[in-house]
């Protein structure tokens, strides 16, 4: 506390400078000091007031100010703690007649300052007020600051963290990577507010030694090299954070681990940290069913997203208290089967006044949550097949009867012969009298009419319901009875299809009727311009007529090709093959049930003979062979002939002619 001084009994100098007592002795170190602190050596000030100097001018006014605030600052040792009775707003001002709470007061004498820290002078000027406020840290994206004592390093670390927490009390503070250099002692804290309370204790704490501890503060990461030994230490923590009965790991505020805490500062908020815990999880515990990673201040998660398929299991996920903003941040993890998330904490639930609009959002991602920041949620609605059935394989084709599927391919054999020929007329005989035909057509996304693979052929007669909404219109583009389809398909462009490309579906096989549906890609052949390669769908339903089958309903899908499709187009040079004379009788032959080889004559096979030897390249013998074990089945044989192509299979024998 500030004590009034008698100025007769100050310490007198000789022509040495050195100082004597009262007894005309040196005075002992130290006992006649007024240090401020340790940064230099024996400084004493002299207080004394020269004769005429009753009349306080301007000049006068700014000395005495100078004069009292060295004696305050440099002087006064305040023994007492912040937050104790014994504050500055209580001391005793010798030179002031009244003592203000919050702040030194000075007298009202001139030369005073105003509240907005400008001098005035004059016997009326208001008294000196200084007031101790509290330095703020606003809130970043990481939270943490450094705290430098410059001559913290004179004195232990126990001594130097117990006075702080001492004298920021109730605020409870972990020191993170304790640091020594010469006389300056550092560490890092990661609560803005523990920062602000440190802040505020500058210059306010008396040590042993006598001298005022300064603390400085400013927002700061320490730096820290993740090398071998770090690794180590990290996996080291990690082991004791392990439940490997519940398969659970709590790295929950891993910065203030007590292994890591001394000399390590490993920020899971920084990529390279956070990429070596994850790469220590995947290695060592890929079974890991739970992961706390609350309290590290993540401002962002793309990097777990490494979770989903290096640790299947993890079903539970705790990453509460962190500063994670927008839920969109999350669609990194919607691969996770999570069953428990906690994300209270982060400001992006703030966000969301709603509960109900809260938990749709999370369930968009994560479908199978069922507890959420710590409350059991109803069951969702999910169409979902257990995880442990084994779906089917994936197949091009897919035939709902195996009797049909000799019929479906010979049927489309001999359609599309007579379809990619010069004249399509003879198609008239594979639709039934009543039958009804549309077509629609559309651009791809990303293309329009502006493209050089123009549709115009198509959208012209196009059915798209969702265009076409004059109904005088739609009935017009109905095509019915085979006059009026044969009509239709004649005016439509020449195509080449490309049989490899065609996935065939039967869906529906009764005796009274079947429905098919064929996909694949097309060439419009063009003498003048580009082929144009398009896309297809075309579904027929078909009935048992005479001694086979026609057409009574059929849909024609027709768009430009995809780049995938363009690609794998046509890599077997296609077979143009002479249709064969038509009949009378409706085009498709085969009978339910019959084999496929004995429905075609020897006329027929001839010519396919010939046409597969010329594709192929083998001799006519091989050719009947390759043809007879697949049925007589042209586009089975092709398959067939390609695969034992790639791998080597096909004899040397088979291509001498």
């Amino acid at each position: 506390m500030i004590q009034e001084r008698n100025f007769t009994n100050m310490p007198k100098r000789n022509k040495g400078n050195r100082i004597w007592n009262s007894e005309g002795g040196a005075g002992r170190e130290g006992k006649y000091y007024y240090e401020h602190d340790d940064r230099g050596g024996d400084i004493i000030r002299r207080v004394s007031f020269k004769p005429g100097s009753n009349r306080i001018g301007k000049h006068r006014t700014r000395d005495l100010d100078m004069a009292i605030r060295a004696h305050v600052e440099d002087d006064d040792v305040d023994m007492a703690a912040p937050g104790s009775s014994a504050r500055l707003s209580g001391r005793f001002n010798p030179y002031s007649g009244r003592a203000r709470s919050g702040g030194f007061v000075g007298g009202g004498g001139a030369g005073g300052r105003s509240s907005n820290g400008r001098r005035r002078s004059g016997r009326n000027s208001p008294p000196i007020t200084t007031q101790f406020t509290r330095k703020k840290f606003p809130e970043h994206s990481a939270s943490w600051y450094k705290v430098t004592l410059p001559h913290g390093g004179k004195y232990s670390k126990e001594y130097i963290l117990k006075t702080l927490l001492a004298n920021v009390a109730p605020i409870v503070f972990i020191p993170l990577a304790y640091e020594v250099r010469g006389s300056e002692s550092s560490f890092y804290v990661d609560d803005s507010y523990a920062a602000e309370k440190l802040a505020s204790i500058d210059r306010r704490i008396t040590t042993t030694k006598g001298f005022k501890l300064l603390v400085k503060v400013k927002p700061g990461i320490p730096r820290v090299e993740l090398d071998s030994e770090l690794k180590e230490k990290i996996k080291g923590a990690m082991v004791k954070r392990y439940n490997a009965n519940l398969k659970a790991l709590d790295l929950s505020r891993f910065h203030t681990d007590q292994d890591l805490v001394d000399n390590y500062a490993v920020a899971l908020f920084r990529p390279n940290m956070m990429i070596a815990v994850l790469n220590i999880i995947v290695d060592n515990i890929p079974e890991l069913a739970a992961l706390d990673l609350s309290n590290n201040k993540l401002y962002s998660v793309e990097n777990l997203s490494v979770l989903s398929h290096k640790i299947p299991n993890l079903k539970v996920l705790h990453i509460g208290k962190n500063r994670i903003r927008n839920m969109h941040q999350l669609d990194c993890l919607e691969g996770l089967r999570l069953e428990e998330l906690v994300l209270d904490g982060n400001p992006l639930c703030d966000k969301y006044q709603d509960q109900t609009v809260y938990v749709s959002e999370v369930r968009k991602r994560f479908p199978k949550v069922l507890k959420l920041d710590g409350v059991e949620l109803a069951p969702p609605i999910l169409f979902d097949v257990n995880e442990d059935f084994q779906m089917p394989t994936n197949k091009r084709n897919f035939f709902c009867a195996e009797g049909g599927m000799s019929v479906a391919r010979q049927f489309l054999e001999q359609y599309y012969q007579i379809y990619d020929s010069d004249d399509r007329q003879p198609l008239i005989n594979a639709y039934h009298n009543d039958a009804l035909f549309s077509i629609t057509s559309t651009y791809p996304p990303g293309q329009s009419s502006t493209t050089n693979s123009k549709l115009a052929n198509y959208i012209s007669d196009s059915r798209n319901l969702l265009r076409v909404k004059d109904n005088i219109r739609r009935q017009r583009l109905l095509y019915q009875g085979k006059m009026s389809v044969i009509t239709c398909l004649t005016k439509l462009p020449k195509t080449q299809h490309d049989p490899l490309s065609f996935a065939v579906d039967l869906s529906v096989c009764t005796p009274q009727l079947m429905m098919l549906t064929v996909s694949g890609v097309f060439l419009e052949p063009s003498p003048t311009r580009n082929q144009a390669l398009r896309s297809f769908n075309r579904v027929f339903v078909i009935v048992p007529f005479g001694e086979g089958f026609c057409i009574v309903n059929e849909e024609l899908f027709v768009t430009n090709a995809t780049d995938e499709q363009t690609k794998a187009a046509f890599k077997t040079p296609p077979v143009v093959m002479s249709p064969p004379t038509p009949a009378p009788t409706p085009v498709p032959v085969a009978v339910a049930g019959s084999p496929h080889g004995a429905l075609i004559d020897d006329n027929t096979k001839q010519q396919m003979v010939e046409a597969f030897a010329a594709q192929s390249g083998m001799n006519l013998s091989w050719t009947k062979k390759c043809l007879d074990e697949t049925n007589w089945d042209f586009n089975h044989a092709t398959y067939v002939f390609t695969q034992l192509k790639e791998q080597g299979k096909v004899p040397a024998e088979a291509f001498i002619k």
